[in-house]
């Protein structure tokens, strides 16, 4: 099973263009950097905020902070700052911050843009509505003439599209849950842990999602860095040892468990 998963990072880094180096060492490699890192708190179990609203907390926080233990950078004011997904891209983008996680989806037409680190947790997307405002959803197909959410620069607006429903951008995954408890859009086409998540803990709102397996290839997550980071293949080179040795599981685990 190793020997799998070792190989499946590899293809992961080589598709990437991350090219390992066998020079490379990790261990204390960036002593003396300090990394800007910012997360989009999409919710469980990659990235959420409780009561600590400056902390962010789930599988891409622990990764991060697993890598700053092992590689030793600090970290700018000595913690990842939650960030909304289009404001963190833009902060990577023009070299304001260097890691961007938080459910954020490895695209080939991102990496026009950006480089990433390998792959380390896929999903699929899903569509969630409202029971209460919209009980005749089941499927996709029942989509068709609703206003479905999608997020800014995501492809979950190809899906909406594909099933001739109208679609909405939002930026703000949260303020669209509740537009949809609310009545006042039919549903969002998202990332299913992160809405199955929410539908869980909020029974009050009524919200459900569809049984639909699709977005299988738009959900592939990975850390976002800036173009040309200097950092990539050090990263790359250590999530390889944090896959090999178990330590990438062992956070999946962790959150997945909750």
């Amino acid at each position: 099973m190793r020997v799998v998963k070792r190989i499946g990072v590899l293809l992961s880094a080589l598709m990437l263009g991350l090219g390992l180096s066998t020079n490379v060492l990790a261990a204390g490699e960036l002593k003396g950097k300090t990394l800007t890192v910012v997360i989009n708190p999409v919710g469980a179990p990659l990235a959420f905020l409780t009561d600590d609203l400056e902390h962010p907390q789930g599988i891409d926080v622990d990764i991060i902070l697993e890598l700053q233990k092992r590689l030793g950078f600090k970290l700018t004011e000595n913690r990842i700052f939650p960030e909304a997904f289009t404001d963190g891209m833009e902060r990577v983008r023009t070299g304001k911050a260097d890691i961007l996680g938080g459910g954020v989806s490895y695209t080939v037409a991102r990496t026009e843009e950006f480089d990433f680190s390998p792959i380390y947790y896929e999903s699929s997307l899903a569509l969630l509505y409202s029971k209460k405002y919209n009980p005749d959803i089941k499927t996709l197909i029942d989509i068709k003439g609703k206003t479905i959410g999608v997020q800014m620069g995501s492809t979950s607006e190809h899906y909406a599209n594909m099933f001739h429903a109208t679609p909405v951008i939002f930026n703000n995954v949260m303020l669209a849950y509740f537009q949809v408890a609310r009545g006042k859009m039919d549903g969002i086409i998202f990332d299913r842990p992160e809405v199955a998540d929410f539908a869980r803990v909020m029974p009050a709102l009524d919200l459900a999602i569809t049984n639909d397996t699709f977005g299988a290839d738009d959900c592939q997550f990975a850390l976002l860095l800036t173009k040309d980071s200097p950092y990539r293949e050090i990263i790359a080179y250590t999530m390889e040892q944090m896959f090999m040795d178990g330590t990438i599981d062992s956070i999946k685990n962790k959150w997945q468990a909750k």
